[in-house]
């Protein structure tokens, strides 16, 4: 059954001031109206309809509408459910029209794209960016206590995934199976299990993720 995120654009904030909301409300704040234009147009030049769309993503029609709109904040997890809808990497929705086409890229330490506030509770830094005809991403994501992937939404995408965790404590939850991970600790697994995550620690964690997909 579908499912249907419920943070607005207008509320989120309202919700941080009284301490209330989900710990993913602030995720995309920077960049949610560039994925909304993204997503419209990657669905319209797949000639998806609101509806085939979100049967794709395994969201509402009414979800894929408030995103196209603006009037949501969407989790990871949905981000990579849009971005599978239309046979695209996650990145498709933040990286550059123009960016230099290359088959070498070097990213220094902390110049990465940050994708988030500075403070969300799940900030997530871009430290592999496209080369050409790009079949991997890389991703370092720093979560707060209570942070999660999304809060009714796995992740689900055609490709593999490896999350390396270098500080704090992470549960991944697969397939109804809980798996816990500690610094040094390597999860390797095939994107098209539907997955998620959560800081259930109470110090801040941080991990890499990398993805390889099948799709360009």
């Amino acid at each position: 059954m579908a499912s249907t995120p419920t943070t607005t654009v207008k509320s989120k904030r309202a919700q941080q001031r009284a301490g209330t909301g989900s710990a993913t409300d602030e995720l995309f704040a920077v960049s949610v109206h560039r994925i909304a234009e993204r997503f419209r147009r990657g669905r319209e030049e797949s000639g998806l309809s609101l509806r085939q769309a979100a049967e794709r993503a395994g969201l509402a029609p009414s979800t894929i509408q408030k995103i196209e709109n603006h009037k949501i904040v969407p989790s990871i997890a949905v981000v990579v459910r849009l971005a599978h809808a239309l046979n695209r990497r996650a990145s498709y929705f933040i990286e550059d029209d123009h960016q230099e086409q290359t088959d070498v890229r070097l990213i220094e330490r902390g110049h990465g794209r940050r994708l988030t506030t500075d403070d969300a509770p799940v900030a997530v830094e871009q430290i592999a960016e496209p080369l050409v005809n790009p079949r991997m991403e890389a991703f370092q994501i720093t979560i707060q206590p209570g942070g999660q992937s999304g809060e009714i939404e796995s992740m689900i995408y055609r490709g593999e995934e490896i999350v390396i965790c270098k500080k704090g404590k992470l549960r991944f939850n697969l397939r109804g199976q809980q798996y816990f991970l500690s610094p040094g600790d390597t999860l390797h697994l095939k994107g098209d299990i539907p997955h998620g995550w959560e800081n259930h620690g109470s110090q801040e964690a941080v991990i890499i993720i990398v993805c390889a997909f099948s799709y360009s």
